[in-house]
């Protein structure tokens, strides 16, 4: 058997023990934990903000967080279709910062201590267009090593 042969063989797996080999591309694996921390952040969370915000950010976060724990083990599992989602579900959640950008004052710096600086700087590069970007940017490496199955 060859190895294309092999790899189509390979089963999908919530935790594929191929993501923990050396020769695994890094940006799979942490765009994967990306997205998954991304994904349950929110119910860490708690901002101080009009009930209207909130309401538009809890069905923001609930439409985008199965499917990017979903699009997150896709790619961890080097499937094609885990890449384009996290790339759609990228571009969807930067045109909703650019839409709705009173979204955006949720992440607002907490400087009361050092420790909640931390948190909201970390809430802010998870749940903000940070990582969108960064997705984005990571999206040929994404597109590279993910197999069609």
């Amino acid at each position: 058997m060859n190895q294309e042969q092999d790899e189509k063989r390979v089963p999908f797996t919530l935790f594929p023990d191929s993501r923990l080999l050396m020769d695994y591309p890094w940006q799979i694996w942490a765009i994967g934990w990306l997205a998954i921390l991304k994904a349950l952040l929110w119910l860490a969370t708690e901002p101080v903000l009009p009930e209207t915000i909130l309401m538009i950010l809890f069905f923001k976060y609930l439409f985008f967080m199965v499917p990017l724990l979903v699009c997150s083990i896709g790619l961890w599992n080097l499937r094609k279709w885990g890449a384009w989602g996290m790339i759609i579900l990228s571009v969807a959640e930067l045109s909703f910062f650019i839409v709705y950008p009173a979204s955006l004052r949720s992440m607002a710096l907490d400087n009361t201590s050092f420790l909640s600086l931390v948190f909201t700087m970390g809430a802010f590069v998870l749940n903000g267009p940070i990582s969108d970007i960064f997705i984005l940017i990571s999206a040929p490496v994404l597109l590279k090593h993910s197999k069609s199955t």
